[in-house]
């Protein structure tokens, strides 16, 4: 049933996800400005990103659309909106090329690929704490297939696709405070601690940084593959239950390619189960009907 015949006067929309940012995410972060000049963006994207625009433009017959992002740590973000059938992409004032891509990627995967996304399950109550909870899920697992799409777009790992921060910040600075005993809520991880999901948020920090030394690491520097195998030491030394978790999520990107859309799917959903968010949001994927695109309830 899609969302049209379900007495629903709104569209169902997916759960947030963590856009392209240089921190890790508090919470839901979007704060939404003006347009930007539609044109002068285009005159701006280098050559690697013109032709996934053009792509996804000509598979949807839609008008990708620019907004100034304003007040928040996301640099770029993506939201495509079913009441006026418009995909825009958000973007800060400092924002690079492999930002604008990063965002055009997941249009691409959503709308032209038919893979999952994460939303809201009918009649069920809409808390930020669920929310900020399956962005969390949703980001991690989205930016697997995004990261790799890049590099096969000519776009550099160590640098571009991954930024300086995550390894000046996160990889360096969290396994001091570790190695220090810190206390959880002052351990670089908090974010979402009261939200109540403490224990996801670290235990992602962990899965990425894996997933990273798994599939990356010959594409790192010396000192960034350095820097993220002391992350995952601190990291398992010091925070074994969250550790543990991790390491159940993992399993499923083993046991599951990301890459296809089943296999993306089937971690999508079942990281939600291990989670106990599976009540409140679940896969769903965007439907064409005539000229526009819906996201039927999952």
């Amino acid at each position: 049933m899609d969302e049209w015949k379900t007495g629903q006067k709104v569209p169902n929309i997916p759960a947030a996800r963590d856009g392209v940012k240089n921190t890790p995410p508090l919470s839901r972060p979007f704060c939404g400005g003006e347009s930007m000049n539609r044109s002068d963006v285009i005159g701006n994207l280098d050559s690697r990103v013109v032709p996934i625009l053009d792509e996804v433009e000509a598979a949807t017959d839609l008008q990708v659309q620019f907004q100034n992002l304003t007040g928040t740590y996301v640099v770029a973000q993506y939201r495509f909106d079913p009441h006026s059938n418009t995909p825009t992409v958000f973007l800060r004032s400092d924002w690079v090329d492999v930002d604008v891509a990063h965002e055009l990627m997941h249009m691409k995967l959503e709308l032209v690929e038919g893979f999952a996304v994460l939303a809201w399950r009918s009649d069920v109550s809409r808390t930020n704490a669920i929310e900020a909870a399956f962005g969390r899920v949703r980001g991690y697992v989205d930016d697997e297939v995004v990261h790799s799409r890049l590099v096969q777009e000519g776009f550099t790992l160590d640098g571009e696709v991954l930024k300086s921060q995550i390894f000046d910040d996160i990889y360096t600075n969290i396994p001091r405070y570790l190695q220090s005993l810190r206390p959880r809520p002052d351990d670089g991880m908090a974010h979402l601690d009261g939200f109540g999901y403490g224990e996801l948020c670290r235990s992602s920090f962990l899965v990425h940084a894996e997933l990273i030394c798994k599939n990356y690491s010959s594409a790192l520097s010396d000192a960034h593959s350095t820097k993220v195998q002391r992350f995952v030491s601190a990291f398992r030394t010091h925070r074994a239950p969250e550790a543990s978790k991790a390491d159940e999520v993992l399993r499923l990107f083993e046991g599951n390619n990301v890459m296809t859309v089943a296999g993306h799917k089937e971690i999508l959903e079942s990281w939600a189960r291990l989670e106990a968010l599976d009540g409140f949001v679940g896969p769903s994927i965007y439907t064409r009907q005539g000229n526009r695109y819906i996201l039927p309830w999952p």
